[in-house]
């Protein structure tokens, strides 16, 4: 992407940098170096996910909590994944560790955690995601330092209801991945596509380096206020901004009005309760 004439340096401020990690503020500034129009989407307003806080220990069960979160939270409101994991907590003492929920399952205590507000199938992907991380410890490990497509695709395949989207997730904030893009969410192809109407030179510029193979976006809305440009199209958005596309993700979220900082809190309220 090149800049026009009217562009200008834009910095961070020293407040901004201050509250944010370090590894944030780089993949900002160098957004910024490539766009620096998003200047005033990025300072609007904090990022709670890449606050600076009390950096947690990276275990195999702080892994396990995020994607039991991803579980938990799936097709309900972040009131009633809050409540469900309550009532597990106050059930257990605390949340369960891996090796803890295996066990439930060898026991046939299942009952118990449909007694706090999981449903069937959600029991069934608490099971194999509990049995996945209890009978591959090692490979796990070995696991999260590989690429982010080799994480993500043994997540779908080995655990009952890990989809792409939600592995995707798990790699940025459990993983703390900066280079992550979900092409196919609603809320960034609605961003990208404010982005990308207010500067059709980009457009032009994604449209005229296109490979052969056109992906098709499948996502429809009803009201048709806003263009869906195609998967690919977005994909190739989001690669303008790599080594730090899961901040350019982030912005586009912020430019759809998806409130994502939901899901950051949730994510910080439930892996406080880890167990080691």
């Amino acid at each position: 992407m090149k800049r026009s004439r009217s562009d200008t340096a834009q910095k961070l401020s020293e407040d901004f940098k201050e509250r944010h990690i370090d590894n944030f503020n780089k993949g900002c500034e160098a957004i910024l170096e490539i766009d620096p129009s998003l200047h005033d989407a990025i300072s609007r307003k904090d990022f709670q996910l890449f606050l600076k806080k009390k950096q947690p220990d990276m275990t195999l069960n702080y892994h396990f909590l995020n994607l039991a979160s991803s579980i938990l939270a799936q097709q309900i409101s972040g009131a009633a994944a809050n409540s469900i994991k309550k009532k597990i907590i106050d059930r257990y003492g605390h949340f369960p560790s891996f090796q803890e929920t295996a066990e439930l399952f060898r026991q046939s205590k299942s009952q118990e955690l449909r007694e706090c507000g999981l449903s069937a199938r959600k029991v069934q992907y608490m099971e194999s995601l509990a049995n996945y991380f209890n009978d591959n410890e090692q490979e796990i490990k070995a696991l999260l330092s590989k690429e982010n497509d080799v994480i993500a695709s043994e997540l779908v395949s080995n655990v009952k209801g890990i989809g792409p989207w939600s592995a995707k997730m798990f790699l940025v904030t459990s993983m703390e991945r900066l280079d992550i893009f979900a092409a196919d969410d609603l809320g960034i192809a609605r961003g990208c596509s404010k982005y990308l109407d207010a500067r059709p030179d980009v457009v032009k510029d994604l449209m005229s380096k296109r490979g052969p193979v056109i992906k098709r976006s499948k996502i429809k809305h009803v009201k048709k206020n806003w263009k869906v440009y195609d998967e690919d199209i977005v994909e190739k958005c989001g690669e303008l901004f790599a080594p730090y596309r899961t901040i350019f993700m982030f912005l586009m979220w912020r430019i759809s009005d998806t409130n994502v900082e939901v899901m950051a809190k949730r994510e910080d309220e439930f892996t406080a309760d880890k167990t080691s």
